[in-house]
């Protein structure tokens, strides 16, 4: 992908942005539920905030919440099989960025669910990645996270 391209992406109900190409995530695969959806960027919800939004290039009205899970589960410590982390060109933890989707409900305001099984894996030099499915590992789907209450 060259640096010099722009693509324009924004989050739904928002103006769109030039995002520059080279800031494009690759999920060569699409992602379960999202065949169609391959090129993906990572947007600021808010700044210095610990949510960001994966919005897709390729369909706008297509966007999720995501956030680095060590920010709420230290112990965090994923393990990628051989086969997947070669599939990603991963030689080392330089060649990682990790986060995970987001699910808010209508019915508890005050808690947002963090998918630890199912992390999404970008190597950052190739701008390629991936979501695994951490089967098998422990890892819960809807792991709870208590947001802190902002007075009125």
């Amino acid at each position: 992908m060259a640096a010099d391209r722009a693509v324009t992406a924004g989050m739904h109900g928002s103006d769109a942005e030039e995002i520059p190409e080279d800031k494009v995530i690759l999920f060569e695969e699409g992602i379960p539920g999202l065949p169609d959806c391959r090129r993906f960027v990572i947007l600021d919800l808010a700044p210095d905030s610990a949510f960001q939004v994966l919005q897709s290039v390729d369909t706008p009205d297509v966007s999720m919440i995501v956030t680095v899970p060590w920010l709420f589960f230290p112990d965090y410590a994923p393990e990628l099989s051989d086969l997947e982390q070669a599939s990603l060109g991963i030689a080392g933890p330089e060649d990682v960025a990790l986060f995970c989707s987001v699910v808010l409900t209508p019915d508890d305001k005050d808690t947002v669910f963090v998918n630890l099984m199912g992390p999404f894996v970008v190597n950052p030099k190739t701008r390629r990645g991936c979501q695994f499915v951490l089967a098998g590992s422990g890892y819960p789907l809807r792991a709870p996270v208590k947001l802190p209450r902002v007075p009125p």
